[in-house]
């Protein structure tokens, strides 16, 4: 029986966070710090704590105090346990921010006062409702000192090990021949990519090391080849922008497939590259080599029964000094060696038309009701490119 291989740390680490967020993650949220402002010692804590946070966090997060009192606790303790009285609903004009019902206990509701407590506030990216997770909480009578503010934000800080990247895709201007001539009063090169292509981020995490294997748990060490990077994908939108929230390690790799238009690309993101959160969202623009295109023009028309003349050019027909009965029905497809097809369209008279094919080898395949099937490997080079085919009628 093959030993199981162990999930690394960033792989568990992202299994929790998309636990709590999803896949979607979040941009920007608010952080809620209730503080019992009467209980001594309290306040310097949070307002040390609000510093780092501020500090480390940045832009990413609101920071929002909320203030209570353990003297108004006790009295409300006291008045409900004596008359038998049930503690009200939070009233939302008394909230210090839009906090919606479920995503929590208000405090003074609660058997014990926090005396500190951070909640996070997210809007959902996928549903836009508003959500909320504690993130560390201490009851009265216990208190935190200034000493545990390094320990309360180690706990708080794992929440937002996430980045937000923003790569931007761009098309590179096409090689210009030694020998060609440039038209300075051409427009300018279009350069936009658009939407729809897919934008890859492998995350390089390290998987252990062979001093933390554990037999006993059912798994070795992992070979190089069963440890693979974490995937992060997304789509272009319409600017040619794609935003990925990923974890972030030592090494990430950008990647962008080949499509027609231009050729795959892989692009190295250091984690000195990424911007804290403080300094808000990643932007990397990745520029790409668009393929060198083709355009066909495949004329399909009847054999004629007499074949022209061709004894002057050694049998070789000119067929477009020639008369030609176009065949308006017939079905021209390109297919590349890679087998990507491209159907041609019918333009007019015998004329079937195709634009931005790649240049390179294919393998033109005409068909025709009532014709035989004519099919010839070709090579498309860069600009337009004229093909002739007779198609030979089937014998009844």
């Amino acid at each position: 029986m093959a030993a199981s291989v162990a999930k690394g740390p960033a792989q568990i680490q992202l299994e929790r966070l998309d636990q709590v967020f999803g896949p979607g993650y979040f941009e920007h949220g608010r952080l809620v710090f209730t503080v019992a402002r009467d209980v001594v010692g309290v306040m310097k804590v949070a307002h040390r704590l609000q510093a780092r946070v501020n500090e480390t966090l940045g832009a990413m997060v609101e920071v929002i105090m909320e203030h209570v009192k353990h003297e108004l606790w006790q009295k409300l303790h006291d008045s409900t346990s004596n008359c038998s009285l049930s503690k009200g609903a939070e009233v939302p004009e008394a909230q210090v921010t839009d906090i919606p019902d479920g995503i929590r206990q208000h405090p003074y509701r609660r058997d014990r006062l926090p005396t500190l407590e951070v909640l996070l506030i997210w809007s959902d990216t996928e549903t836009g409702a508003t959500r909320g997770r504690c993130l560390y909480t201490m009851a009265y009578p216990e208190q935190p000192s200034l000493d545990q503010v390094d320990n309360i934000f180690a706990e708080i800080e794992p929440y937002f090990a996430k980045r937000w990247l923003a790569v931007q895709l761009q098309l590179a201007p096409p090689v210009r021949g030694e020998f060609e001539e440039v038209d300075d009063a051409a427009e300018a090169v279009d350069t936009h990519v658009g939407a729809g292509f897919a934008v890859t981020v492998l995350a390089c995490h390290p998987h252990g090391f062979a001093s933390t294997r554990s037999e006993t748990e059912g798994y070795s060490v992992a070979h190089v080849s069963q440890v693979k990077p974490l995937p992060f994908q997304a789509i272009t939108d319409h600017a040619g922008q794609a935003k990925i929230c990923f974890l972030p390690a030592a090494l990430n790799k950008l990647q962008v497939p080949e499509t027609d238009r231009f050729y795959g690309t892989e692009v190295s993101l250091m984690a000195s590259e990424i911007k804290p959160l403080d300094q808000g969202l990643t932007c990397v623009t990745v520029t790409l080599t668009p393929k060198a295109v083709a355009h066909v023009i495949v004329h399909v028309f009847e054999m004629p029964r007499k074949l022209p003349e061709s004894a002057d050019t050694d049998g070789i027909i000119d067929w477009a000094a020639e008369e030609r009965s176009a065949l308006t029905s017939a079905s021209v497809e390109l297919a590349c060696l890679k087998g990507v097809t491209k159907q041609l369209s019918h333009s007019e008279a015998d004329n079937y038309m195709g634009e931005g094919v790649a240049e390179g080898c294919v393998i033109v395949t005409v068909k025709c009701p009532g014709y035989e099937t004519e099919e010839q490997t070709l090579m498309l080079l860069v600009g337009p490119n004229e093909f002739y085919f007779p198609l030979q009628a089937t014998a009844r």
